[in-house]
C-alpha cells in the first residue's frame, strides 16, 4: 500500500482531478505536491513587469500550491508542498528517488498555458523513467467528480508476474471496489479463416481460447482473500485497443494494469500496450512496477 504519494501540480485542470484522485483514493498516505518553474518557457512574463522572470514564476508556483493546500483542506487533509525549479520530467523521477516516493498520480494532457506543457509529454517520460508505480488521471476535476471511487476497477492480465502485481495492488488497495480480471485473446498475426483451415496455425488459434481461461484462473486462483469476488472477462482483439474499449463500454471507473508483461504471444500486455493504455484511456490509468510479493 502506497506510503507517500507524489502529484505533480500545474495550471490544468487534470492535475487537480490528480490532486483529488489522490485524496480519495489514499486516505491515509502522506502526500506531497510539487509545481516545477521551467524558466526556458516562462508562461507568467509580461511586459513592463517591475518583477523578475524568476519572481513571476515562484509567486506563481506558490499561489498554484496553496491552492491545492486548500483543495486538500477541503477534504480533511494535510498536504506538504515543494516547489522546484529545472526540467520538469527530470525533477519529478529526481524528487521520487532522492525522496523515497511509493507512487506518482500525473494529470495527463494538462492544458497549462507554458509552451511545454508541464502534464501533457511530460507525463509519458515520467511514465517511461519513474521506478516506483504511476497513476494518469485524463480527467477534467468536474469529470472526476462524477465517480464515485475506488469504483469498478477493471485488471488487464497476460500471465506475467507484473500483471499479477497489478492484481495484487488492485486487491490489496481497493478491496472494497468491484474488480474484474479481464483477459484480451490476440494473435500475433493476422489470417483468415478459410486459409489456415486445416494447416498447424488452426491448432494455434484452437488453443487461444483456452490459454486465456487457464490465464484467467490462474489470476483469480492468486488472490488470497477468499471473501473477495471479482469477476473475469475474456475478449477478442488488439489488447490496448480491447482494454480501453472494454474499460469505457462497461463503464470501469479505473484501470490497473502491470507496467511491463512477459507472456506469448508477444502482442500482450507489454510495454508499449500499457503506455497505449495509458495515452488513449479517458479513465484514470494505474501503471504497476515490481512482481507480486512471494515472487522470486
Amino acid at each position: 500500500m502506497s506510503a507517500h504519494i507524489l502529484v505533480p501540480i500545474d495550471r490544468s485542470s487534470q492535475s487537480t482531478a490528480g490532486l483529488v484522485y489522490t485524496l480519495v483514493s489514499f486516505p491515509e498516505a502522506t502526500v506531497t505536491a510539487i509545481h516545477i518553474t521551467d524558466t526556458e518557457h516562462d508562461a507568467y512574463a509580461t511586459v513592463g513587469s517591475p518583477e523578475s522572470s524568476d519572481e513571476r514564476l515562484e509567486q506563481a508556483g506558490e499561489r498554484l500550491l496553496e491552492r491545492a493546500t486548500e483543495l486538500a483542506a477541503e477534504y480533511d487533509r494535510e498536504l506538504e508542498t515543494v516547489l522546484e525549479r529545472g526540467i520538469p520530467h527530470r525533477t519529478i523521477v529526481e524528487y521520487i528517488v532522492e525522496h523515497d516516493i511509493d507512487h506518482v498520480v500525473l494529470g495527463s494532457h494538462g492544458e497549462s498555458p507554458i509552451v511545454r506543457p508541464f502534464l501533457g509529454h511530460v507525463s509519458e517520460a515520467v511514465i517511461r523513467r519513474a521506478p516506483v508505480s504511476t497513476t494518469i488521471v485524463p480527467e477534467t476535476q468536474s469529470e472526476l467528480l462524477e465517480r464515485e471511487f475506488p469504483g469498478r476497477v477493471l485488471v488487464p492480465v497476460d500471465g506475467s508476474d507484473q500483471s499479477l502485481a497489478a492484481l495484487e495492488y488492485a486487491t490489496s488497495q481497493f478491496s472494497e471496489g468491484q474488480i474484474a480480471i479481464f483477459h484480451a485473446v490476440a494473435l500475433p498475426f493476422e489470417y483468415d479463416v478459410d486459409a489456415i483451415d486445416g494447416t498447424y496455425l488452426e491448432n494455434i488459434v484452437n488453443d487461444l481460447p483456452e490459454q486465456g481461461e487457464s490465464i484467467l484462473d490462474t489470476a483469480s486462483d492468486a488472490i488470497e482473500d477468499d471473501d473477495l469476488a471479482v469477476e473475469t472477462a475474456l475478449t477478442y482483439g488488439a489488447p490496448s485497443r480491447s482494454i480501453v474499449e472494454y474499460a469505457v463500454d462497461n463503464e470501469f471507473d479505473q484501470i490497473i494494469m502491470g507496467s511491463h508483461g512477459r507472456s506469448l504471444p508477444a502482442r500482450l500486455i507489454t510495454g508499449n500496450v500499457a503506455e497505449t493504455v495509458s495515452h488513449r484511456s479517458p479513465i484514470p490509468v494505474t501503471l504497476i512496477r515490481g512482481q507480486p510479493n512471494g515472487s522470486s
